[in-house]
């Protein structure tokens, strides 16, 4: 049996946490034995977590590079005899790393990269500095997209050996939409928004790099020519509240309603007509996919994976970022043309069934987790 240790920061609701624990869940349990390390607060997806097959350890970390985080990583590399060491995330990458160093087995260390972005100088000294020198540790290098590996290749030229692209994946059978029209409906009728209107969603956390102040200026331009149209934003974070404010002050409230962070998208895609995905940069939006999944035409801007997924024009439209313009252009588009959307839709899911699938995702992994010896 392979004993793999995931090490992750922590459970939080988000894209990177959420395929962790779909792949550690989707492992055979036959093949692998399966322990999760955690050491930061935040274990919203703990319940997700198959615990009759995963042992799962919190380390409470006390500080940035606590010791004893090392330390618990070791301990279970020696007891258990893991043969790898999977870490998701910079911070995860070190910790794994450490504790393989104070182990007295030696483990293979893996990383899989869920970013391209750099918000400051000192995450972009971070990675030149350290996580570079991290990765060289590393027998495999995973990336959630072709364009993701390609930027980081050309970063550091070294990855082109150990590069491996497993793209994320969703559930089709869990994201259909049919058991969920009736739902989406009522859930349009709970909003106070017209049995006719035409209703667009945006399912991100209200970061900068996800592109909310663009599509409320393109939203504002929409509404001039087709006021029959709604908005509906799900997520939390640090800039909802001035998001809030400013669509109070415009008084755009009429037309815009905030949902919060919800465990649950398949209600708000069944009732909307177009999903919006306006980020200044990303990576591989799980959003993008679910809607996709449920047959729902993807906006997108031209950043990251978008067009690995959007194909302009067959499973959606694709914009320049930042371009407030084109983005209330390609909305107007789709609210016009109701015969395009559902064609989008259909070729939409049919790509996802096709390469961006879960067990897709589970299989890829597993193939490189039995390559790597300890």
């Amino acid at each position: 049996m392979h004993k793999v240790l995931f090490v992750v920061p922590s459970l939080m609701r988000a894209g990177a946490e959420t395929q962790l624990v779909d792949l550690i869940n989707g492992l055979p349990k036959e093949e692998f034995g399966k322990y999760l390390l955690s050491f930061e607060s935040g274990l919203d997806q703990l319940s997700r977590v198959n615990q009759n097959e995963v042992v799962f350890v919190h380390i409470p970390r006390r500080y940035k590079f606590d010791l004893a985080v090392a330390k618990a990583i070791a301990k279970l590399i020696d007891e258990e005899q893991i043969v790898a060491v999977h870490c998701s995330l910079q911070i995860a990458l070190f910790m794994g790393w450490l504790g393989i160093r104070l182990a007295k087995r030696k483990p293979a260390l893996m990383v899989t990269v869920h970013t391209t972005l750099n918000r400051s100088f000192r995450e972009e000294a971070f990675d030149w500095l350290l996580y570079q020198w991290l990765m060289r540790s590393c027998e495999k290098v995973l990336f959630v997209c072709r364009s993701q590996a390609t930027h980081w290749q050309k970063k550091f030229p070294f990855l082109k050996s150990r590069a491996v692209v497993v793209h994320n994946g969703v559930d089709v059978e869990y994201f259909r939409r049919e058991p969920f029209e009736e739902t989406g409906r009522k859930l349009r009728e709970g909003l106070a928004i017209p049995p006719n209107a035409v209703v667009l969603c945006h399912i991100a956390a209200f970061r900068p790099e996800k592109g909310h102040d663009v599509l409320l200026a393109g939203f504002v331009d929409v509404l001039q020519n087709h006021p029959n149209t709604y908005l509906l934003f799900a997520g939390d974070g640090p800039l909802r509240a001035s998001i809030e404010l400013h669509v109070w002050q415009k008084q755009l409230d009429r037309h815009i309603r905030f949902l919060g962070s919800i465990t649950d998208v398949r209600p708000l895609l069944a009732g909307s007509a177009m999903s919006i995905v306006p980020s200044t940069a990303e990576t591989f939006s799980m959003a993008m996919l679910e809607s996709l999944a449920m047959e729902v035409p993807v906006i997108a801007t031209a950043v990251g994976g978008s067009s690995e997924a959007v194909q302009d024009g067959q499973t959606g439209l694709l914009v320049p970022p930042r371009d407030v313009i084109a983005l209330a252009l390609a909305i107007e588009q789709l609210i016009v043309d109701a015969e395009a959307r559902k064609k989008m839709g259909e070729m939409g899911r049919a790509l996802i069934k096709e390469r961006f699938t879960q067990r897709g995702m589970q299989a890829a992994t597993s193939e490189v987790l039995k390559s790597v010896q300890c």
